[in-house]
């Protein structure tokens, strides 16, 4: 092999690895986005826009642009004022089959990807949505880093079950026979529910996650 020709694999390798790191860290992305949502952790959200003119538009809403308008929209219109989780609220947006199509110059990218969402939001009521959708989202690279350009997601169906007032939070109690080594992370009571802390930063801010629990609690 000449030099060449090993200057030129070598450049398509790297070409190759490039874009491989490029569509996980998209898919990371996406995901994070997910939890947070999960959580109505609304500023957390709005950090992963990019700066430049984001939009976001969720079923029939209407387009929403900029960052400070999505933040607004986020936490008046979808969260009617409210960030975070009540006590036994539980809300999931279930990220899945993420197809992301990078640009010609690494710049930018699409993904087509899918949701399920389940929610008892607010709780009380005793009913469970089941919701279902899609999202072609835009992705921008700034300052080397990924981040949402454009977030569409446009439902397929809403369905509300009866009868979530007989969830049970909790699991088994520990075995009395067969005792753990260490007992399970308590309880967080404002939640009404175990939850595990976020292990990552923010991939924008840096700041840990505390947690998703509302100040109305």
């Amino acid at each position: 092999m000449t030099a060449p020709d090993l200057a030129a694999e070598v450049a398509e390798l790297r070409a190759r690895l490039s874009a491989l790191e490029d569509r996980a860290a998209i898919e990371r992305l996406q995901y994070q986005y997910g939890y947070y949502i999960d959580n109505r952790m609304w500023a957390e959200m709005t950090a992963l826009f990019c700066d430049d003119g984001p939009e976001m538009e969720i079923g029939q809403r209407g387009v929403y642009i900029g960052k400070e308008r999505i933040h607004r929209f986020l936490e008046d219109v979808l969260g009617g004022g409210r960030r975070g989780l009540l006590k036994d609220e539980v809300i999931h947006h279930i990220q899945m089959q993420p197809v992301v199509t990078l640009d010609e110059d690494g710049q930018g990218a699409s993904c087509r990807a899918r949701a399920m969402v389940q929610g008892n939001s607010p709780p009380g009521s005793g009913k469970f949505l089941l919701a279902e959708g899609l999202y072609e989202n835009r992705y921008v690279k700034q300052a080397g880093e990924w981040r949402i350009k454009r977030l569409w997601w446009v439902p397929t169906y809403y369905f509300q079950i009866a009868g979530f007032d007989e969830a049970v939070f909790d699991s088994g109690p520990p075995s009395e026979e067969f005792p753990p080594d260490r007992p399970s992370a308590p309880r967080n009571e404002a939640l009404g529910r175990r939850f595990p802390q976020f292990h990552y930063r923010h991939p924008v801010t840096g700041e840990e996650a505390g947690s998703p629990a509302s100040d109305e609690n």
